[in-house]
């Protein structure tokens, strides 16, 4: 008799670039936790701690551009100047663009918030300035993405009861559950 596999939650994600309140998040991560799903938050400006105490959150961080984790792993002169060139030209980018676009370029070079992002069923865009990184994080992976908890909320209801990784299930997109992120 083989030993009964329970299927992992489902991970949702969720994204934002202005900070949010703590009755912002408590009532719909709540309401995640209650579907069964493993919620994490990537945060652009993050709020003060208690905001995020005791919400049910498996973890968050915040975006913010750093320095590439491979340079430092190197002993090639040539790596660590190119990497220094790169961080400085993608700062002085960041000065000239919108908040959206700063903040999909710190989840795409963080190495932690890109495996958070790896592993992630669900990505949820919190306000209206985070859907254009969660647009772009989506196309990546092709991962089901949506403006507002509501629509994921509908999108976790309407997905197969046995699990998101089980054997021959099709994944929804955005548009079959509705009012996903197009573009």
């Amino acid at each position: 008799m083989s030993p009964r596999v329970t299927p992992r939650p489902v991970r949702v994600v969720l994204v934002g670039v202005v900070a949010p309140t703590r009755t912002a998040l408590e009532i719909p991560v709540a309401a995640l936790v209650a579907r069964g799903a493993e919620v994490r938050a990537l945060l652009h400006t993050l709020p003060e701690a208690r905001v995020l105490e005791g919400l049910g959150l498996h973890g968050h961080r915040r975006l913010v551009l750093t320095r590439s984790s491979r340079a430092e792993q190197t002993r090639l002169p040539v790596r660590r100047v190119l990497d220094a060139v790169s961080y400085r030209v993608l700062r002085l980018l960041d000065r000239r663009s919108s908040t959206g676009v700063r903040a999909f370029r710190a989840a795409r070079r963080d190495p932690r918030s890109r495996a958070i992002l790896r592993d992630a069923d669900v990505l949820v865009a919190l306000d209206r300035v985070a859907v254009y990184p969660v647009w772009r994080l989506a196309r990546v992976r092709r991962t089901p993405a949506f403006y507002g908890v509501p629509a994921a909320l509908r999108h976790l209801d309407t997905a197969a009861p046995a699990g998101p990784l089980a054997a021959g299930a099709r994944r929804t997109t955005g548009r079959e559950a509705g009012q996903g992120v197009s573009g």
